[in-house]
C-alpha cells in the first residue's frame, strides 16, 4: 500500500500549482492520500479530481472553525467515524476507516506549542480505545524529540529565538518545546519517519531558493503498535516539482496490504 500526505498550500488554487500537484499525484500511484490546507475545496471537486487518479473514494472535512479543511481519498471505501474541530483543535481531526486500518488526519495549530500541548494530549486520550492498527498523519507543525541531535547540530533554537514566528511557534521558556510530539510518542504512537540525519519537510524552495532556512520536519506519519506488524516506513519527498508545488514538502509512506 502507498499513501501520500501532503500540505498543498491554501487549497493550491493557482492553476501553475494545480495543474503541477495533479501531474505529480498522477505519476506516484497512491493508494490513499490524506490533504491539509484544502482551502475553498468543494466536496464535488475533490470526488472528480481524485477520481482521476484512481481514487474514487473521498471524504472532504470543512470546517467551521478554519478555512484549512482536512480531506482524504482511497482506492478502497471509507467509513467515517469522527470529526471534530471542537477546542483545543485549532483545524480540526478527521478519523476513517479504510481496509480495517483507522487513519487519524489533523492539521495542529501553527501558533503556541502550548496549544498544541492541548491538541495532541486530546489525540492521545482519543486513541487509547482503539486498538486495530491506526496511523496519525498530518502537518503537526511540532518538533520531534527524535531529531533533537539535529536541531542541536544546526543551531536551530538559536535561529528560531531571533525570527519572530519561529519563536512564537516553536520556543518555550528560551527551549524548544518538544513536548506536544513527546505527548504522542508516550501514548504509544511510533515514528515511522526516523532516519539516519533530518528529514525535514520545510521549506521548500516556492519562493526561491531559502536565505539561511531553518530546516524542520513537521509533517508526519505516526502508527500504533497493532500497525507496526504491517511494517510501515515514511519518507519525505523532494524534488523540483515539489519544490514548487507547496511550503511542505509531502509525506509519503507504505506498509503490507491488510
Amino acid at each position: 500500500m502507498k499513501i501520500v500526505q501532503y500540505n498543498i498550500l491554501d487549497g493550491c488554487r493557482t492553476t501553475e500549482r494545480y495543474t503541477l500537484l495533479f501531474n505529480w499525484l498522477k505519476q506516484q500511484e497512491y493508494d490513499i492520500a490524506g490533504f491539509n490546507e484544502m482551502n475553498d475545496w468543494t466536496e464535488e471537486e475533490f470526488q472528480r479530481e481524485m477520481e482521476k487518479l484512481g481514487m474514487p473514494y473521498t471524504l472532504l472535512y470543512r470546517m467551521e472553525s478554519s478555512p484549512y479543511s482536512i480531506g482524504i481519498a482511497s482506492k478502497f471505501p471509507i467509513k467515517k467515524v469522527y470529526a471534530t474541530n471542537a477546542p483545543p483543535f485549532h483545524h480540526g481531526l478527521l478519523h476513517v476507516k479504510i481496509q480495517q486500518i483507522h487513519f487519524l488526519v489533523t492539521h495542529l495549530s501553527p501558533f503556541e506549542s502550548t496549544i498544541r500541548e492541548k491538541e495532541t494530549a486530546e489525540i492521545a486520550d482519543y486513541i487509547q480505545s482503539i486498538h486495530e492498527p491506526l496511523m496519525l498523519m498530518g502537518d503537526l507543525n511540532t518538533l520531534s524529540p527524535l531529531d533533537q541531535d539535529d536541531y542541536l547540530k544546526n543551531n536551530a533554537k538559536e535561529k528560531m529565538i531571533q525570527r519572530k514566528f519561529s519563536n512564537r511557534q516553536h520556543i518555550l521558556n528560551g527551549e524548544i518545546n518538544y513536548q506536544p510530539m513527546q505527548t504522542l510518542l508516550d501514548a504509544g504512537l511510533h515514528d515511522i519517519g526516523i532516519g539516519e540525519s533530518l528529514d525535514h519537510s520545510l521549506p521548500t524552495k516556492i519562493k526561491g531558493e531559502p536565505q539561511d532556512p531553518i530546516y524542520v520536519r513537521i509533517d508526519y506519519m505516526l502508527v500504533n503498535q497493532a500497525m507496526l506488524q504491517l511494517n510501515p516506513k515514511s519518507t519525505i519527498i523532494r524534488d523540483d516539482r515539489v519544490n514548487r508545488i507547496s511550503d511542505h514538502y509531502p509525506v509519503q509512506g507504505q506498509f503490507d496490504h491488510y
